[in-house]
């Protein structure tokens, strides 16, 4: 019985290259052309920035040059008397304005805290047999109208009055009570005399 020993063994073969040569070409050419479209996607983009920048230098330049034209027209116009005259007369004129604004300000804040007074101090007066349809203010002069549910009620509610800040001292000069076809009564009291009413 013939006995084969093998003395070749794995220490003795050839070791596998892992990278070959055709494998390092391709990883080089491949990093070269990378590196090459890089530096020209840079180079555009470079280009472009320029571009822009120069574009906004020449917007700048022509601002600064309207800049220096409108500043020459305001001197010139500054060391014009005329001008000046007139622009003291605008600054007058939009003073008193401003006055006249003011104090209109101030006219209307106080009439509308009276109203808002007068109507707090008319909530507070109320009367269960009386229900207010209107209510009209002008300057002093007020006027009151409603509905009532019985004549005794509207005396009632008018002797009220005197719990009320924005009520007191009035004297009120005509109450015109009607009666409708509903038979509800109704009534108009005002502290002015109401022109072609019936008593």
């Amino acid at each position: 019985m013939k006995i084969r020993v093998n003395l070749y063994t794995q220490a003795f073969r050839p070791k596998k290259e892992r990278f070959a040569l055709a494998h390092a070409l391709v990883v080089i050419i491949g990093s070269l052309l990378l590196m090459l479209t890089l530096t020209v996607l840079s180079e555009n983009e470079n280009t472009t920035l320029v571009q822009q920048v120069s574009n906004v230098k020449q917007q700048v330049g022509r601002l600064e040059d309207k800049v220096d034209e409108l500043s020459d027209k305001v001197a010139r116009h500054v060391q014009n008397p005329a001008l000046e005259q007139q622009l003291e007369l605008l600054k007058t004129r939009l003073q008193y304005r401003d006055q006249l604004l003011m104090q209109l300000s101030k006219l209307a804040q106080v009439q509308t805290s009276g109203f808002a007074i007068l109507m707090s101090d008319l909530a507070l007066q109320r009367d269960k047999d009386i229900r207010l349809n209107q209510i009209r203010l002008a300057g002093s002069s007020m006027t009151l109208m409603g509905v009532a549910r019985n004549h005794d009620a509207i005396p009632r509610w008018i002797g009220k009055f005197s719990g009320g800040k924005s009520l007191q001292g009035r004297e009120f000069s005509q109450l015109n009570i009607t009666r409708n076809d509903d038979d509800i009564i109704a009534f108009t009291l005002t502290n002015t005399p109401i022109a072609g009413s019936k008593q």
